[in-house]
């Protein structure tokens, strides 16, 4: 049975908009005061993906839920950025990450958020363009995340009680580590992913992408196994991106480089939270051209990326369609057994049929 749909309304809206806007403008700023507007696109997307974990009401579950993320999603751009370059070293670290990233779906929301943001951060530090040393972009990634952390800190406007622990928590953490294992949820999950993650980054190293790391980016969203059924997410990704890169593309043609982009990332920050409750298609359009803002004062490419995106896009929407629906088992209608489901982000629905 799905959970019911927990999205924010309008009252809570407010300072999710607020805090959205102040986290992914404010590290661009700063990087662009300091002469290194990189290095502040690179906090600001950690930032972003801080915003996206932090919407659960209650104060405790929110500043634990952004904590795992920001520890993983550090781990995982540190390991990305030391593959980076390497070509099938790269397709084998981050297809271990995306079997643990699966497996670590069938825990509970916090664990599945945290692996998501693992396995992410690990594709993008490994596709992006160097800035700098291998350390430098997890550090930032983690000051953006540390953001959202302080911006979470006040308490919230529910008063929602804290999850209870998972039963493999309580039955011993050697029992629990044994039963998970021996367990075939979190293998399914953990296998169908890395299959396809693996399979991206395979053609990321074979065929000439300019900047591939967004084939496996698509693949994870679409087939993260708590987040939706398959077919559906893939059709609101490609046109959630479509409807993204056209903004972008506005954005690049009519606001200059530099700090015109900052109001420009207040605006769309301030936008995340009320489009992320209207589903995940209107999710996707609103994170694609922030996204892409960021990206682009990392490579310069500007609306070029915009194009290459897409196709990129829809390459990954067909792996994901083709080997990860079309061409898996009959375990496709089995749900992901969160035992303590606990609020979670608008727009991405847990438990859900993987269809």
């Amino acid at each position: 049975m799905d959970s019911p749909d927990p999205r924010p309304s309008a009252g809570v809206l407010t300072p999710l908009s607020a805090r959205a806007a102040v986290a992914l403008a404010a590290p661009l700023a700063v990087g662009l005061a300091a002469h290194r507007p990189e290095y502040g696109a690179i906090a600001s997307l950690g930032a972003l993906f801080g915003v996206l974990a932090a919407t659960a009401p209650a104060r405790r579950t929110r500043l634990r839920t952004v904590t795992a993320c920001l520890l993983l999603g550090g781990a995982g751009a540190a390991l990305g950025g030391l593959v980076q370059g390497h070509g099938w070293v790269t397709f084998g670290a981050v297809t271990g990450l995306a079997l643990l990233s699966g497996m670590l779906s069938s825990l509970n929301r916090v664990a599945s958020l945290a692996g998501l943001m693992l396995l992410l951060n690990a594709v993008l530090a490994a596709g992006l363009p160097p800035s700098g040393p291998w350390w430098v972009p997890p550090l930032l990634i983690a000051g953006g995340g540390l953001l959202v952390l302080a911006l979470c800190a006040p308490p919230g406007t529910s008063r929602t009680p804290l999850s209870g622990p998972a039963p493999a928590a309580r039955r011993g953490p050697r029992t629990g580590l044994r039963a998970f294992l021996a367990s075939a949820a979190p293998w399914n999950y953990g296998l169908r992913l890395a299959l396809c993650v693996g399979l991206a980054q395979a053609l990321v190293v074979l065929m000439p992408f300019e900047r591939g790391y967004w084939v496996p980016v698509t693949v994870v969203f679409v087939l993260k196994p708590d987040l939706g059924p398959v077919l559906s997410r893939a059709l609101l990704r490609a046109a959630g991106t479509a409807v993204g890169l056209l903004a972008a593309v506005a954005v690049f043609a009519a606001v200059p480089r530099g700090w015109w982009e900052v109001p420009v990332l207040v605006l769309l920050g301030a936008l995340l939270p009320a489009l992320s409750a209207r589903g995940y298609g209107a999710q996707t359009a609103a994170v694609t051209p922030v996204i892409l803002l960021l990206s682009d004062m990392v490579n310069l490419e500007g609306a070029e990326l915009a194009g290459q995106l897409m196709a990129d896009s829809l390459i990954g929407c067909a792996v994901a369609l083709v080997v990860g629906h079309a061409l898996w088992p009959r375990t496709r209608r089995a749900t992901v057994p969160h035992s303590s489901p606990g609020p979670h982000a608008p727009g991405l629905r847990c438990p859900s049929p993987v269809r």
